[in-house]
């Protein structure tokens, strides 16, 4: 008997604010693959400049093909309903008494009275796993329908993005107490695993394979890079700062701050390579060998904590439309052909071998990315799925329970 994370993501730190809001409900669905008997909420306000004041919040259940909101209960903290979030404050609510199963949606409902500028909120953009509703001009956290808005209609930096998010504000997880042994995946990485195409749809399979047995938790920050914090864009909003801290690190922080998940799959490295080149920084250019250092501190870590983490090779960026990156392209060659040779982790999966465009090896094979031959799209992160599913390939013979393969046959052991 434990408590497991059956929701969360990282706040983005914008560094600028994205919209303020007003008199509004904010009503987020979460997917859930545990059964449990206990639930509690972490409210965050992480990258915050002012307070963030939820008057009410409200979770419920909801099941596949019902449209009511069942087992509906206020939250609080320390006894309070009205809960106030500090700047850089970050708890987790009152333990409520809630029993769950697995399959059946988690619903919360938070209701913003004050004016408030919002800087910090997590977000997704295949919006599969989990996604975000509106109700403006009351509270509706216990009503069970109202007129919907859509993030891109509440917040002006969002509309303003070619790809349009969902954010979810004042919440960054959702834990479940289970009787069940649950095995936690985390994916980390950068904006290929932070938009979700890829995480939603392994997400997908394994929960339909495995109900109330997995968990899987999403580590990925948008423009992250292993060595480096965030590149600084001029005349981005915030100047890049939501790229983040450099993942080496923020990894033992973001990766084992709430959970301890038993395996982690990362794929990250595609940011140093590309952002020196593409955002005029070449003074920030990195080499293959320093990005395997980094990785190499990585790995110590998560086997330091005993958990079992796989790499991910990196794909092709390549865009007829962009200027090149010469120099992070040979990089990455020399990157990927480490991880294809080194046995400090407990597997690989290659993705790049997968996705990229047998005759332009430079490019990601047509249809698989959202148009600008970086990012992954829904058919995209399927495939990447498809690799994590049948690959799982070890690289140390010691190691006998790799995630998830059909060759070793690890986590399907497992569960």
């Amino acid at each position: 008997m434990s408590w497991y994370t059956s929701w969360s993501y990282l706040p983005v730190n914008y560094n600028a604010t994205i919209g303020t809001i007003e008199n509004i409900t904010q009503r987020t669905f979460f997917r859930n693959n545990l059964n449990g008997t206990h639930v509690k909420v972490k409210f965050s306000n992480r990258y915050g400049r002012e307070p963030l004041i939820l008057e009410k919040a409200v979770i419920g259940q909801k099941r596949e093909g019902e449209s009511e909101i069942a087992q509906t209960q206020v939250l609080t903290r320390r006894g309070e309903q009205r809960i106030v979030i500090g700047p850089g404050e970050e708890f987790f609510c009152d333990e409520l008494p809630w029993k769950i199963q697995a399959g059946t949606e988690i619903v919360l409902s938070v209701y913003i009275r004050e004016r408030t500028n919002v800087q910090s909120a997590c977000s997704t953009w295949r919006a599969e796993s989990w996604h975000t509703v509106y109700g403006e001009n009351g509270d509706f956290t216990e009503t069970e329908s109202f007129e919907e808005k859509q993030s891109r209609e509440v917040y002006p930096y969002v509309e303003a993005d070619v790809n349009k998010a969902d954010i979810a504000v004042g919440v960054s997880a959702i834990c479940v107490f289970s009787e069940a042994e649950v095995t936690t995946i985390a994916l980390f990485g950068d904006s290929i695993t932070h938009m979700s195409y890829f995480a939603d749809a392994l997400g997908e399979v394994l929960y339909r394979d495995y109900p109330g047995r997995v968990t899987l938790v999403n580590r990925g920050i948008g423009g992250n890079r292993i060595l480096r914090d965030a590149s600084f864009v001029k005349d981005m909003p915030g100047e890049g700062a939501c790229f983040g801290a450099a993942g080496a690190a923020r990894f033992e922080r973001d990766v084992y701050e709430t959970e301890h998940p038993d395996y982690i799959l990362m794929l990250e490295g595609v940011n140093d390579m590309m952002h020196p080149e593409f955002f005029g920084n070449l003074d920030e250019s990195v080499t293959a060998a320093e990005l395997a250092a980094g990785v190499e501190e990585i790995v110590k870590t998560a086997h330091r904590h005993e958990s079992r983490i796989y790499l991910g090779t990196v794909m092709p960026f390549g865009n007829d439309e962009m200027p090149g990156c010469p120099r992070g392209e040979q990089v990455r060659g020399e990157f990927n052909a480490w991880l294809r040779t080194q046995r400090l982790a407990d597997g690989l999966f290659d993705f790049d071998g997968a996705l990229q465009d047998a005759e332009r090896p430079k490019y990601l094979k047509a249809g698989l990315h959202i148009g600008d031959g970086l990012h992954p799209n829904e058919a995209g992160g399927a495939a990447m799925a498809a690799v994590v599913l049948a690959e799982g390939r070890q690289t140390d013979a010691d190691h006998t329970d790799g995630i998830p393969g059909r060759e070793d046959k690890g986590i399907h052991r497992k569960l």
